[in-house]
């Protein structure tokens, strides 16, 4: 188990789309879609990877540096 310390956090639904400063990582609510594109691995970097919000297991943090989230339907949380 670990634990996580939030500052701050934005609440995404259906057809919402948007980020946070200093975000490290969201929270998915079941059933929730979208895509969730995550920051460059490198400084500087100008590749983008996008992957599937349904992907990640629903109620649990899943730590990352997202650059942009779009949610489709459900809710989505960007912890910062």
């Amino acid at each position: 188990m670990t634990n996580y310390r939030v500052n701050n956090v934005a609440q995404l639904n259906n057809g919402q789309s948007g980020s946070l400063a200093n975000a490290w990582g969201i929270l998915v609510a079941s059933g929730t879609t979208g895509t969730l594109t995550l920051q460059p691995a490198t400084l500087g970097g100008s590749t983008f990877t996008t992957m599937s919000i349904s992907h990640i297991a629903a109620g649990q943090p899943f730590p990352c540096y997202p650059r942009t989230v779009s949610v489709i339907s459900g809710t989505v949380y960007v912890l910062a």
